[in-house]
């Protein structure tokens, strides 16, 4: 029987941690972006409870892209994410809802574990975070000892801090999740043009500022009305897909890509004098000419036209002109260009081997 001491003693050590939980869910409660939030969380939970490492485990599946692109970009001397498959993750948890505590059987969890960590940890306590009713992954707390997390140690604590996170959690993606979705185009989830007219300016102040450059790209697709003609709007919204897809892969990450509106697009390009802009939307042209859409055995080309200017040609500097201008460049190279009217569908290549067929 326990002594009256002992019995203080737990009281004592429970209220800490009550304490220290309470203390968490403050600190995380009004942050609202998402890499801030998970970093707060590993940190706080780190310190708080004096544990050797702290990670999230979370499915690859698509609707967890966000948060893993989230937690792509937390720079940490310790791995903050494992991601894993939704049946590894199954298969490890069980798809228990409740807190698991290992300790000798760590090898059914080593999917749950990062690389640099399998050969430290002696225990593991995973955390089920669960979001609209859904398990997305977990939260992981790793210590070197052994004894530290065993199957037979209470883990009401551990269930309130699981509970408490996947609340914030999907609070925090909610909201960031909204905000996203406002500025975002639903088709191509580019940035949209209000989000154009902000950021131009933006970028436009920042030139006035520092005297660096802008370049800003108009882009058009020749051929798109025929595609969709010819092959139905289900096909149209892939192209459209397919270009708004190579505009994010070929430029910059300080490039800004947007749907200005049906198959327009405009890219911003910081820190670019005229010449260099060229260089890129040339680039750009050229690989989208050398990169067809492929469709149901057949390959769709994709060709643009697009328009540059640059703040350096510019007397008068403001967003309107600025795409005022770039979009009469646009339509000079459409003019130098062979009528599309005379063209009646656009020239679909079969792929080797399979009949030349119109996509569904």
């Amino acid at each position: 029987m326990s002594t009256v001491d002992e019995l203080i003693a737990t009281a004592r050590k429970n209220e800490r941690i009550a304490r220290n939980l309470f203390d968490i869910e403050v600190a995380i409660m009004n942050i609202t972006r998402c890499a801030d939030f998970c970093l707060s969380l590993l940190n706080l939970v780190r310190e708080k409870f004096e544990i050797d490492y702290v990670w999230f485990a979370v499915t690859d599946t698509p609707t967890n892209a966000h948060l893993i692109d989230s937690l792509s970009g937390i720079e940490s001397d310790d791995p903050v994410l494992q991601e894993v498959s939704m049946v590894d993750f199954l298969q490890a948890t069980q798809s228990i809802r409740e807190p698991i505590l290992v300790n000798r059987e760590l090898k059914r969890m080593r999917a749950l574990i990062p690389a640099a960590l399998k050969s430290k940890v002696g225990s593991i306590a995973v955390l089920p975070l669960v979001i609209d009713n859904k398990i997305v992954g977990a939260l992981v707390l790793g210590a070197l000892a052994g004894d530290r997390y065993t199957p037979n140690k209470d883990s009401f604590f551990l269930r309130q801090l699981a509970v408490k996170a996947s609340i914030s959690l999907a609070g925090v993606w909610a909201r960031e999740r909204i905000s996203f979705l406002a500025t975002r185009d639903p088709l191509t989830l580019l940035r949209n043009r209000r989000e154009l007219e902000e950021s131009l300016d933006q970028e436009l102040s920042r030139h006035v500022r520092q005297r660096e450059h802008l370049g800003v790209m108009f882009i058009d697709c020749d051929d798109f009305k025929l595609v969709n003609d010819t092959y139905g709007h289900d096909v149209g919204d892939r192209y459209l897909k397919h270009v708004a897809h190579h505009l994010n892969e070929l430029t910059r990450k300080s490039d800004l890509a947007f749907r200005f509106a049906g198959d327009e697009f405009v890219v911003l390009l910081p820190h670019q004098r005229k010449e260099g802009a060229e260089i890129i939307a040339a680039r750009i042209r050229e690989h989208l000419n050398n990169t067809p859409l492929k469709v149901d055995g057949q390959l769709i080309p994709v060709q643009i036209s697009y328009g540059v200017i640059s703040t350096e040609e510019m007397t008068r500097v403001d967003a309107r002109s600025m795409l005022k201008r770039a979009d009469e460049r646009l339509y000079e190279m459409k003019r130098q260009k062979p009528r599309l009217a005379e063209k009646k569908t656009p020239e679909a290549v079969p792929l080797a081997g399979d009949q030349v067929q119109a996509p569904s």
